[in-house]
């Protein structure tokens, strides 16, 4: 075999699995509907109104955990966690919320790469 073969096979053992690991785009729209499916039942997404088990996410990414303002039910796991609710984080969290704060109450996971990009992306939808 050439080296330009041996080359050429190298790239491709380790491009390949790269490429096809990568999340498509995120879709807002799948994103919202999962939300209010699997989300929406503790969280709202409006200043006032909607369930109260979980605090509103109206505006969550570059908020500090813990931190929106008049709800009295977070633990103290995610007070003292330190996190800012970034995309990377966001994700990170639905993957296994008490891996990443144990002692949070949030106990719902999203494992599907798909639907969790899809959720994040919906979530940083929701502004302020």
């Amino acid at each position: 075999m050439s080296a330009y073969r041996r080359l050429l096979v190298i790239v491709a053992v380790v491009a390949v699995p790269a490429v096809c690991a990568a999340a498509p785009n995120p879709d807002v729209e799948n994103g919202r509907k999962a939300f209010t499916t699997m989300c929406g039942v503790c969280h709202a997404v409006q200043e006032s109104g909607g369930p109260t088990e979980g605090p509103s996410l109206l505006g969550l990414v570059g908020r500090a955990a813990a931190s929106e303002p008049g709800f009295p039910l977070y633990t103290k796991a995610l007070k003292a966690s330190g996190l800012t609710w970034s995309a990377e984080a966001l994700d990170k969290f639905l993957v296994n919320p008490s891996a990443m704060a144990p002692g949070t109450a949030m106990p719902m996971q999203i494992q599907d790469d798909k639907t969790r990009a899809d959720v994040v992306a919906y979530l940083a939808t929701l502004k302020r």
